[in-house]
This record gives C-alpha cells, sequence and structure tokens, in this order.
C-alpha cells in the first residue's frame, strides 16, 4: 500500500474534508438505531474515518453499511437501520465521496502515506 491518493490536499481543502469526515462522524453517532453492538461498531468505524486512518475501506464500510441495509429492509419490509431512507442516502453519498476523493492533508493517512521528498544521490 504504497500510495492510496494522488495528493493530500491541504489548506482550505483539507479543512473541507475534515469538515465532511467530521460530518460522517456526528450523522453515524447521532441517528443509528437501538441495537448497542451496531451503534459501537460504527461508531469505532466513524473513529477511523475522523481520524483519516485507512479512509478508503473505512468509507466503503459506511457505504456498504448504508447502501446494504436500506436495500435489505426495503427488500424485506424490516426496519430501517437508521431514521430514515435519506439518513441512508447521505452516509452512503458522504462516505462515497470520502472513498473517492481521500482524507486531505489533516489525516493519519497523509501522515503515513502522504507525499514524500525523494532525495538523489550524486552520481
Amino acid at each position: 500500500m504504497d500510495r492510496l491518493f494522488s495528493a493530500f490536499p491541504g489548506g482550505w481543502a483539507g479543512l473541507g474534508l475534515l469538515c465532511l469526515r467530521l460530518a460522517l462522524l456526528l450523522t453515524l453517532i447521532t441517528v443509528i438505531a437501538p441495537p448497542i453492538g451496531t451503534r459501537l461498531a460504527l461508531a469505532c468505524i466513524g473513529g477511523l474515518v475522523i481520524a483519516g486512518f485507512v479512509t478508503p475501506f473505512a468509507s466503503s464500510a459506511v457505504a456498504a453499511v448504508a447502501v446494504g441495509t436500506a436495500g435489505w429492509s426495503l427488500f424485506t419490509g424490516g426496519p430501517l437501520l437508521f431514521d430514515s431512507l435519506r439518513v441512508h442516502g447521505l452516509l452512503a453519498g458522504v462516505a462515497t465521496a470520502l472513498l473517492m476523493i481521500g482524507p486531505g492533508a489533516y489525516s493519519v493517512d497523509a501522515r503515513l502515506f502522504g507525499w514524500r521528498e525523494l532525495r538523489m544521490p550524486d552520481p
């Protein structure tokens, strides 16, 4: 896993991505249905997202849970995991955007996999 993204934007774009990650975490924490195990698992995934650690995998998990549970509840007529289909769509959209854009400069991923200065030895 040499490079996850082509760039880790800083400045306003990096702060915007940090806000996007924070919005995803707050949405996950505030709208989860009662099962405590589900709440704890998604809060842990949300914690990974806010830290910007393994962002592509954590964002993929959030998007898969949001789309999968919405589809399952529509197919079976069971209860939704989150408050409404709109919330499922919002979570899936934000998680997919993070998956495609990346975590930004203010993240653990940027520290681990970000731009490096290469020094070539003198011939």
